[in-house]
């Protein structure tokens, strides 16, 4: 177990930017890693408070604010609630509802978008494909909590503006319980009699010790098993199981999350990335045994740290006067908070890399028997880059946190939409009921419908007269809310839809954008910690065998780009599309360039992908089966049936199968040249049947383009 007093001479407690990577095996410096984080945390305070108005704008929240949609007054209140006690309080959610479509537009474009790897420095094309094809299948099918992580993604992105995604390689292993019988200690030791072993008291402390050295347990666990295995002839040992090698990708908020320097402009040129996450006192145990974090470090931020959460947080006088880090207590008291702290440090020959310490500033190096960190080093990440991408909504300038989410420019809007709704409430709650005059001194026993009220003289008993509703609410809301849609993009009554497409498909190319930052990242991790081959299925074609494929070397790099077309998501204008297309391809395409099968998939796929999934089979499937049927169909010719071309068999396909049937056997040209022989004539009828279709193409093309 290793100590450390909290100093290092090697490292300079300066501006973060003039860092030095630790010397040799001393560790960072720990007040200096500390006071940077702070610093990081209390510079973005704005950014929280801003994150958490845009929260309370989203959900509608607000300050005494009661569940039955009501204001009323509140002990120890200096003034009573306006209008009146009772008025309505309606919560509005505008920008919730607005945030959802987004999310929804965004998650529908990630899952549909189509991958392209470009290679970098002319790699082979059809290897690019197999990349495409490839990559697709590793996200889409070996990061299972993937749809979790980008819809949280589009959630952070549409209410705060900015958010990012964390790429990292896992590798884990847990134990599984195996079930052991006598017969599989024989296969084990086939040379040796496992029954006598067994039996014979010498002989069993050497089988227990085979227990010990090959399953790893302890010596009490041995004699345990070898006491069942006497008894019952079969016993259970906790194992190693495979390990578990895969990408992962984690979505990151900025204001709880992860931490970025204010100052950044540029991802990569940032000092330093601070990401908070929290464990269980078990997880951490684990990570001593499996990823070399300290124990002693381990052991006291169990006992110290249990429970608190790591926060940037301000009250109002801080929010006036000055800025503060502080750590206050949550309802989380199984769980430790742990900083992993990434920073672009240079050694001393100059040399930059990314290394990452893992600490909790909730606790320090005091003196005790532990460091001041769990884990420090290098990344190790091949690709050089801190290992996350930032998802920016809008670019107002270069600094990375000036993005605003959608409640920030909604709020106005909503507030005034929540000023008409309470207003009609309330104008329907005196028109049912308007305030009532009486003498004083005698007011009404019961006020109601069929309520039986005395009076000595006419109208003492009355309504008075109450303010006239604004008939223009309703208008002026049906404006705000067409303002709002306008603005972002949706459809409204006064908006020009060609403008709010392009708002939409604009928005949704910087979402792939960066998206394509991270697939990139994606490959290198591949490339350096996954397995030299394996063999995966093409996403979205069921019946496709599955494929090998081989890893290539460090230097095959490629650029991934997603592309979706946002209007794609109205069938009308999808299927005018398909039409237009299929036009221009039937008729320009006299070079044959065009894959049609790669066509037809495209069109079933833009109608219903669901239904391409079930129907559509890989180009080379389908041709072997298509060549099987038409040689089916010869063989039952060849017995004496007349048979016709079945239905979408490909013409030259099936011309170029009969030829080579006609051609390659003697006793079919012998049988075709016998005038007698009605075989001849069942196969030119075949023939003339593919012909016809040819001619029938060809005279769809003239008759759109003229001779």
């Amino acid at each position: 177990m290793s100590s450390y007093d909290g100093s290092n001479t090697d490292v300079a407690p300066t501006d973060p930017g003039l860092q030095k990577a630790p010397k040799g095996e001393s560790g960072p410096d720990y007040p200096s890693l500390k006071r940077d984080f702070e610093l990081c945390t209390s510079n973005l305070q704005p950014y929280v408070d801003q994150c958490r108005e845009n929260y309370d704008t989203r959900f509608a929240l607000w300050d005494g604010q009661s569940a039955d949609g009501r204001k009323h007054s509140r002990e120890g209140a200096k003034t009573d609630p306006t209008p009146w006690d009772g008025a309505s309080d309606l919560r509005v959610f505008l920008t919730d509802e607005a945030i959802n479509a987004k999310v929804a537009m965004l998650c529908m474009a990630f899952r549909k978008a189509q991958l392209v790897a470009v290679p970098v420095e002319g790699n082979d094309l059809k290897r690019a494909k197999i990349v495409s094809n490839f990559m697709k299948w590793l996200v889409h099918t070996q990061i299972p909590e993937i749809d979790r992580e980008v819809e949280l993604l589009c959630n952070y992105i549409s209410e705060k503006g900015i958010a990012a995604t964390g790429q990292f390689w896992e590798m884990t292993r847990e134990k599984t319980l195996l079930t052991l019988q006598i017969s599989d200690l024989q296969a084990q030791f086939p040379e040796a009699d496992v029954m006598v072993m067994l039996t014979d008291p010498a002989m069993s402390d050497t089988l227990a010790s085979l227990f010990e050295e090959i399953y790893g347990c302890t010596a009490s666990k041995a004699k345990k098993m070898l006491k069942e295995l006497q008894q019952t002839g079969r016993t259970t040992v906790a194992v190693v199981g495979r390990e578990k090698s895969r990408p992962v990708i984690r979505a990151f908020n900025l204001d709880e999350n992860l931490f970025i320097p204010t100052s950044a402009t540029d991802l990569e040129t940032a000092p330093a990335i601070y990401r908070v996450q929290y464990f269980s006192a078990e997880q951490l145990r684990s990570f001593a045994a499996t990823e070399g974090w300290d124990e002693g470090w381990v052991d006291a931020a169990i006992a110290s740290c249990r429970g608190k959460y790591i926060t940037p947080t301000s009250n109002e006088y801080i929010r006036v006067h000055s800025r503060s880090f502080n750590y206050i207590q949550e309802d989380m008291p199984d769980l430790i908070g742990v900083v992993y702290a990434y920073q672009r440090l240079s050694d001393e020959d100059g040399i930059p890399g990314i290394y990452l310490t893992i600490f909790t500033p909730l606790m320090g190096p005091d003196g005790s028997d532990h460091l001041g960190y769990a884990k420090h080093g290098l990344l190790g990440y091949a690709h050089g880059q801190y290992p996350f991408v930032v998802h920016r909504r809008e670019f107002l300038s270069r600094r990375l946190h000036d993005s605003r989410g959608i409640p920030e420019v909604g709020k106005p809007l909503q507030d005034q939409i929540k000023v008409h709704k309470d207003s009609r409430i309330d104008a329907a709650s005196l028109a049912i009921l308007p305030p009532m005059g009486y003498p004083v001194g005698r007011p009404p026993a019961r006020w109601g419908a069929g309520a039986r009220i005395p009076e000595r003289r006419p109208n003492e008993y009355h309504f008075l007269d109450r303010p006239m509703p604004d008939g223009n609410t309703e208008a002026s809301e049906t404006q705000l809310r067409n303002d709002f849609n306008r603005y972002l993009g949706f459809a409204s009554a006064t908006g020009d839809q060609q403008f709010a497409l392009m708002k939409n498909q604009f928005e949704t190319d910087k979402f792939m954008s960066s998206w394509s930052k991270a697939y990139r990242q994606i490959w290198s991790l591949y490339q350096q910690f996954g397995s030299e081959q394996v063999f995966f299925r093409v996403v979205g074609l069921r019946q496709q065998e599955p494929i090998q494929f081989i890893k290539g070397g460090q230097d095959e790099e490629y650029d991934f780009i997603l592309n979706y077309q946002v209007e794609s998501m109205d069938t009308e204008k999808t299927f005018e599309k398909i039409k237009q297309i299929a036009q221009i391809v039937a008729t320009a395409d006299r070079e044959g360039v065009v894959d049609y099968s790669e066509w037809l998939q495209a069109m079933i796929e833009a109608i219903d992908p669901t239904i391409a999934e079930r129907i559509i089979q890989p180009k080379d499937v389908g041709q072997e089966k298509m060549v099987g049927d038409l040689q089916d169909t010869l063989a039952k010719i060849y017995a004496g049936q007349d048979q016709d071309i079945k239905m979408g068999t490909p013409p030259e396909l099936g011309l170029q199968v009969i030829q080579g049937y006609v051609q390659n056997d003697p006793v079919v040209q012998q049988r075709m040249q016998n005038p007698d022989d009605p075989f001849g004539k069942r196969i030119e009828k075949l023939t003339k049947q593919l012909q016809f279709q040819i001619q029938q193409r060809e005279n769809a093309k003239i008759g759109r383009m003229g001779a």
